[in-house]
């Protein structure tokens, strides 16, 4: 073989192997994609803005604020300027908190108190959160949740 024959061979093989890689990426893109429908709609049939809206209207007489962040939607003044594949530090990015719905209630009362609900996806599956502590993702344990973590943020 000629070392022109070995270049043009090596050249098919690279386009070969960049054309798995393209394929494989796009699975991975159209997967997650999937997984992040998957927890949007999940966290519409919790309900979990309305058990917010309703426990700001009923506790708060409608003073507090809602936050709703989703974690791969950048927005405006977000650390995304950053190169792709690049992290803070300069090494690989942590994507741990990207995959997660945070809805967040807060108010004003002698101080800021806030109620934090995290949906998100894990390498373990879908989880829920408020507060940081990690409930089943029902309906009614996220009910019980809420109620739990109001109190805790009022110390009653």
């Amino acid at each position: 073989m000629t070392w022109r024959e070995t270049l043009e061979g090596l050249k098919q093989e690279l386009a070969d192997v960049r054309s798995d890689r393209e394929r494989r990426v796009e699975a991975e893109d159209a997967e997650l994609k999937s997984e992040r429908e998957d927890l949007a709609q999940m966290a519409q049939t919790l309900g979990i803005d309305e058990l917010l809206a309703e426990m700001n209207a009923t506790l708060l007489d409608g003073k507090g604020n809602i936050e709703k962040i989703i974690g791969w939607e950048a927005t405006p003044g977000d650390d995304m300027e950053l190169e792709p594949g690049i992290g803070m530090n300069g090494d690989e990015p942590d994507d741990g908190d990207t995959d997660v719905i945070t809805t967040i209630l807060s108010w004003d009362e002698r101080g800021e108190m806030e109620i934090a609900v995290d949906l998100g996806l894990s390498e373990d599956g879908i989880y829920l959160q408020i507060n940081e502590i990690e409930i089943r993702p029902e309906r009614d344990a996220l009910e019980q949740g809420l109620i739990e973590a109001f109190r805790d943020e009022l110390e009653l």
